[in-house]
């Protein structure tokens, strides 16, 4: 049955075959579970990524979850479809998990368990969370874990609970969200101290045996923890080597840690269903309305502090209601982050803390909690309320709608955020308050069963509970659909190729990408060209929110936003991961040039670059093509001109040469900061392919910021072949620069717009929804270099990359090669690729140190007569991690074994010698 409510709430990712195409899902999860699926199709490891950062490692990065096992399963059908059918299957292992917590650790009937899994696996925070793959699948286990833990204290032996606990956390290693690690052992820590209390104290007074019997659970915790790093070292260790060459090394900074903490001010309208609420996912927490009220229920049941006696019928459970009331308050306070001085405390003091960032997410801890509470009170409405139980719940429950309510007002007064200083949508507020009349009109019906009013219907007692899961069900069905995983377009918004993609795909198999790279500029201001074409076609079947994300989709396919070069195999200047990368030396090379913020960085470098960079950029990270939307770009008297790139005007002569247009003028696009307009602030003559020149006086014209447009004009069509500029002598104080240029046939209106690229040396390869430029200059990938000259590219001295993958480059240098180029000991070889430990190179087979060169690139010495040049990524990381990872497995199958060979000798012990019939 809950399996059913999942596929009922996913019901669009699996049987309606359609993909979320937006966020971390589009730009980083589909990418990076790609080039996954296609290394284990192929049976190899994944050790290095050449497509995003210009090279960084990617096994080592542990949100790829390579090794998980369900990455491993579903690697053989379309990515958009394995990751669909994995959201699915993670929310039902936590809803059983949930449930299993509930029955098996907390001793509830099948109804209280049922409502308990359904609360956390359809509430708020999973649902909300499934655009990040890696979290909700390390959390998914979270409840199981759990009850791993509780029930050591049942064992006579911990063995069995160490073995499964190992089992259980080695999968949350595995999926490779290590924050989520981290909070679920925080949690499974807590849970271990608290029965260990609880068992310290019913054992007054105390042996050492009680002692050591009593801190079971925190025994099993910590060595389950050691066993499953164990199990996991061949992607812990890679790991750790990747985490010291992380730009997030040491830590994160103070405010950087406390990004995305819980804002008090949303609390209340997060914890009830968001019903099209824009709230920000990471926030989400809601139980809804049936929710808190039995949530409520089973938190007004705390009767023993000591955690103990009176559940599961007196048998001496070694937990009671309080323990998840505990959750729901650690939860509640470690989410809120900034906003509690003890997050302060943690950031100094608590180990691993400070490594990570949206402490929002320790609302998984409320959220579990909450789950086991509900569960909590559907078993007191089973057992029965008695007349003041059933009145201390209701004016309980109308405190707390009172101090929901004032929560929202007093959110919208005081919100920082401009988002959150309206009240929600009307329809979202009148599905509030229906959910919040129609329980309390039955929680005031429990109450009034119970005072003896309706005494003739006191047969409705027993109903009560299942209407209440019946509440809570419909509820959250509902609610699900207004979240992530309902808003979802056709697969065709992530694998149909877009005009600018399939432009650069078709270079790549010419070859051209092998030595060079894609830069991206653009932003998302802008609309596809078949904005329309799409709104027609798709109009019917999906909503406004599902075209508007297919139309984003389109626009990151488009720029290539990162990671989609890794989608596309094209190899990419810039990268975006949350995680450990990029690495130190990325994020100190990008500073160069990029205006990126202080702290820490996810890469994602077109937003923080104002312009195309320097040419000697361009060449350090071999950029052969550029991407640029046309945002920026202007039509000034119906003539389009192109104001990507710009050129000084000084008082030195600049030519500029044009493309052939048969054309009567010229336009230009100038900016003259602080000049008047009709003042004089340049020259320009223009030389033609008749061999004659004409020369222009250039005035300032309205609106002088941040731009003007003028023409040059002249008798005729004329081809003009090269346009040379000069400021005037007294214009310093006046700095002028050419932004665009355009050749305007002004007879039949036709015009050609003319590549203004400054240092650079461009071409426009493609205009649609962007343009494409290629660089002319071609930067060497591969280069050689002596000790004071310019690197020259290998094709010049005869060499060239002849075998390339992701983890190994050849280069050779052919007999041809001038003896004179090579002659000199003092050179040395420069691969534009990212340096980082664990490559190899080898000069004629013999092994030679690799420096770092430019902050980021690799180079070898190359002595006299080199002819061959290799690469190899070898990182002993991995070599060790298998190593330990096979100790591990070994280990665990020893604990399992001694279990079973356990419980064969207690069965034998109890059913006694076998009987032998003997012949007479």
């Amino acid at each position: 049955m809950l399996v059913l409510l999942v596929l009922g709430a996913t019901w669009k990712l699996t049987l309606g075959d359609r993909i979320i195409a937006r966020g971390d899902l589009l730009l980083y999860f589909y990418p990076l579970r790609d080039y996954a699926s296609q290394a284990i199709r192929e049976g190899r490891l994944p050790l290095w990524n050449p497509y995003t950062f210009m090279g960084a490692p990617f096994l080592a990065n542990s949100q790829v979850g390579f090794f998980y096992p369900f990455n491993v399963l579903t690697a053989w059908l379309p990515v958009e479809r394995a990751v669909s059918w994995n959201i699915a299957l993670h929310l039902a292992i936590a809803a059983l998990g949930a449930y299993a917590l509930a029955r098996r650790g907390f001793a509830l009937g099948r109804l209280a368990a049922f409502a308990g899994a359904v609360t956390f696996g359809l509430g708020g925070y999973l649902g909300a969370q499934v655009e990040h793959l890696n979290q909700l699948q390390a959390l998914a286990w979270l409840p199981l874990s759990a009850l791993i833990v509780v029930r050591t204290v049942e064992r006579a032996s911990w063995s069995a609970g160490v073995a499964a606990l190992a089992l259980v956390l080695a999968l949350q290693i595995l999926a490779g969200h290590m924050q989520s690690l981290y909070i679920s052992l925080v949690t499974l820590g807590l849970i271990a101290l608290i029965l260990a209390m609880a068992g310290l104290w019913r054992s007054r007074p105390l042996s050492v045996k009680a002692t050591f019997r009593a801190a079971t659970p925190l025994c099993v915790v910590v060595t389950a923890a050691i066993l499953a790093a164990a199990i996991c070292g061949i992607q812990l260790l890679p790991t750790l080597e990747l985490s010291r060459e992380s730009a997030r090394a040491g830590g994160l900074p103070f405010n950087e840690a406390a990004s995305f903490s819980w804002r008090p001010w949303v609390a209340a309208r997060a914890l009830m269903p968001t019903y099209g609420d824009p709230l920000f996912p990471e926030y989400v927490a809601y139980l809804g309305a049936g929710g808190l009220a039995l949530a409520l229920l089973g938190g007004l049941e705390i009767r023993d502090w000591r955690l103990g006696v009176q559940a599961r019928a007196e048998a001496q459970s070694p937990t009671s209601n309080l323990l998840p009331l505990i959750l729901v308050v650690i939860g509640f306070v470690l989410a809120l982050g900034l906003a509690t001085p003890l997050f302060g405390v943690l950031y100094r003091f608590m180990p691993g803390f400070n490594l990570f960032r949206a402490q929002a997410r320790w609302l998984v801890v409320f959220a579990l909690g909450a789950a086991m509470l509900v569960a909590f009170g559907v078993q007191r409405l089973q057992r029965g309320l008695s007349a003041a139980q059933a009145r201390d719940w209701l004016i309980a429950w109308l405190l707390l709608m009172g101090l929901w309510g004032v929560g929202v007002l007093a959110g919208v007064r005081f919100a920082l955020e401009p988002e959150y200083r309206a009240l929600p949508d009307r329809n979202v507020m009148m599905g509030w308050i229906v959910a919040l009349g129609t329980v309390t009109v039955w929680v005031a019906c429990a109450w009034r069963l119970e005072i003896g009013d309706w005494r003739l219907n006191r047969n409705l007692q027993s109903l009560i509970p299942n209407l209440f899961f019946l509440i809570l069900a419909l509820e959250l069905l509902a609610a699900s659909q207004f979240q992530p995983y309902a808003r979802a377009s056709d697969r065709q918004a992530l694998i149909s190729l877009r005009p600018a993609t399939a432009h650069l795909l078709a270079e790549a198999e010419a070859g051209t990408m092998r030595t060079g790279r894609i830069l991206a500029l653009s932003s998302l201001f802008f609309d596809p060209g078949d904005k329309v074409e799409q709104e027609l076609l798709f109009g019917a079947s999906l909503s406004a929110d599902e075209i508007y994300d297919r139309l984003i989709a389109a626009k990151h396919k488009e720029i290539m936003s990162p990671n989609l070069s890794l989608y596309y195999r094209l190899p990419g200047v810039d990268g975006y991961d949350g995680g450990l990368l990029p690495t130190r030396r990325y994020a100190e090379f990008v500073r160069q040039f990029a205006a990126m913020p202080a702290g820490t960085v996810d890469g994602r470098l077109r937003e923080f670059l104002d312009g195309p960079p320097a040419n000697r950029w361009f060449e350090q990270m071999a950029v052969r093509y550029l991407i640029a939307d046309k945002t920026q770009d202007v039509f000034l008297d119906g003539v389009y001109y192109d104001l990507l790139f710009s050129v000084p005007i000084t008082p030195i002569t600049t030519g500029i040469p044009l493309r052939p247009f048969p054309s009567t003028a010229l336009g230009l696009v100038l900016s003259a900061e602080g000049a008047h307009a009709g003042e004089a602030i340049a020259t320009a003559e223009v030389r033609f392919s008749s061999g004659e020149t004409q020369t222009f006086a250039i005035r300032a014209a309205e609106p002088i910021t941040p731009y003007f447009g003028t023409r040059l004009s002249w008798e005729g069509r004329k081809t003009p072949l090269t346009i040379f500029l000069r400021s005037i002598e007294n214009a310093e104080a006046t700095p002028v620069t050419l932004r665009g240029m355009t050749g305007i046939d002004e007879v039949d209106g036709t015009f050609l717009s003319q590549m203004v690229t400054g240092d650079h040396d461009m071409r426009l390869v493609h205009s649609g929804d962007v343009k494409i430029y290629e660089n002319l200059r071609r930067a060497p990938r591969v280069a050689v270099q002596d000790a004071a000259g310019a690197p020259i590219d290998i094709r010049q001295v005869g060499g060239e990359i002849v075998e390339e993958q992701p983890e190994f480059v050849r280069v050779r240098f052919s007999d041809a090669t001038p003896q004179d180029l090579l002659s000199h000991s003092n050179k040395r070889l420069i691969l534009r690729d990212a340096c980082f430990p664990g490559w190899v190179a080898r000069v004629d087979g013999v092994e030679t140190p690799i420096v770092c060169v430019d902050t980021l690139f690799r180079a070898v010495a190359l002595p006299a007569g080199a002819q061959e040049v290799t690469f190899s990524y070898e990182p002993q990381s991995v070599r060790w991690g298998f190593m330990v990872s096979a100790a591990g497995v070994v280990l665990w199958l020893a604990l399992v074994s001694a279990r079973f060979k356990a419980i064969g000798a207690f069965a034998s012990h109890r059913l006694g010698p076998p009987i032998t019939l003997r012949r007479t």
